[in-house]
């Protein structure tokens, strides 16, 4: 990857954001990124029985252990019954927004692909009252397919994803479904392909391990980050998602939060504030742009968990600004996935007193 190419990581993100993966069923966009990560990882990259995927780089045989996260499961619905006109009721995979939900084109992952519509009254047949947010008991997919073929093609349990093509807008903005949190799986592949020495003889592998962890289930029990930030025991972790920026009817500090200004470095009681002012001071030096979330408690991140993995680690949070989040028309700024991706690797290499050129 190019380092200041955003038609390149646009590229990526395109392809990622195209793939499903709606918590618990990560398979198509973990191989997508495990193959990605092959590229450049020094050490092993691996599927493993969550969907997880894990690559390591840098000294794998190091005593210092550095955690890059970022989840790769997005929000849907999963299929819970068919009635008998073969409309599909469904129920929600994390904390999809209803209320944007009617009309909405999906597509069902049964046997193979369908595309289906989310089913709404039309407003001449209407008295109002489903003008508010729907019920998801009220959901319902309309594949335009006679009830035995629905059966046949489709079975309790598949998910279902919302279906809606990314589009490029001005500025280096981009709005797609699954930005959240796409962008931060993408910001990490970014980082990746700056460390990475496996492909240039130029360039000295970290002299401590990093494994990037892309994990499964953030968007329902965090499975993944629970289980893997065990096993690979961290002495650091970074968490990288999305988090809001400022939009009409936004208020407090949210509203000061703007796209294309780099990524926000998070405050909170549960992550380590010396790592936070480390990762500032990089940014000060190197003069990239970043802004500053407080979160009084909880970060609703992975960060969350991986902090009190074992008897606790080192944890920071780093995430891209986004607006419309949880819906098909979830918007970033290019220029924000590549800076979060550098200054991440810029981190690990001042850390490391590495060469400065080997960030860029």
């Amino acid at each position: 990857m190019n380092s200041n190419n955003l038609s390149e990581i646009k590229d990526i993100l395109f392809d990622l954001c195209s793939l499903s993966g709606v918590s618990g069923d990560e398979r198509e966009v973990s191989k997508y990124c495990a193959d990605y990560l092959s590229v450049y990882a020094e050490g092993n990259v691996e599927i493993d029985e969550f969907n997880n995927v894990v690559a390591v780089f840098g000294n794998e045989n190091a005593d210092k252990t550095i955690l890059l996260d970022a989840h790769i499961d997005r929000i849907g619905f999963i299929v819970r019954n068919i009635d008998d006109n073969g409309f599909i009721s469904v129920d929600k995979v994390g904390g999809v927004d209803l209320r944007t939900a009617l009309d909405a084109p999906v597509i069902v992952h049964g046997k193979e692909n369908l595309n289906g519509i989310i089913c709404c009254m039309p407003p001449h047949l209407s008295d109002g009252k489903e003008d508010t947010a729907a019920e998801i008991d009220k959901i319902h997919i309309d594949l335009g397919l006679p009830v035995k073929r629905v059966k046949e093609l489709v079975n309790l349990g598949d998910d279902v994803s919302f279906k809606a093509k990314p589009v490029e807008l001005l500025n280096n903005r981009v709005t797609a479904s699954a930005l959240d949190n796409r962008a931060g799986v993408c910001a990490l592949l970014r980082t990746a392909a700056i460390i990475g020495s496996k492909n240039n003889q130029n360039k000295k592998p970290l002299p401590f391990k990093v494994v990037i962890l892309l994990s499964c289930q953030e968007e329902t029990f965090a499975f993944g980050a629970k289980t893997r930030s065990f096993d690979i025991a961290p002495d650091e972790a970074i968490c990288v998602d999305v988090s809001f920026s400022n939009q009409p009817s936004v208020s407090g500090q949210y509203s000061n939060i703007k796209l294309g200004k780099g990524p926000m470095l998070c405050v909170s009681p549960n992550l380590d504030r010396d790592m936070y002012n480390r990762i500032m001071s990089v940014a000060e030096k190197l003069e990239y742009e970043y802004q500053t979330e407080i979160a009084a408690g909880t970060t609703g991140t992975n960060a969350d968990y991986i902090a009190v993995s074992r008897s606790g680690v080192k944890t920071a949070v780093i995430s891209v600004p986004q607006k419309n989040m949880h819906t098909q028309a979830e918007i970033v700024d290019l220029n924000d996935i590549n800076k979060t991706g550098k200054l991440i690797a810029a981190y690990l290499c001042h850390i490391s007193e590495c060469g400065e050129n080997d960030y860029e």
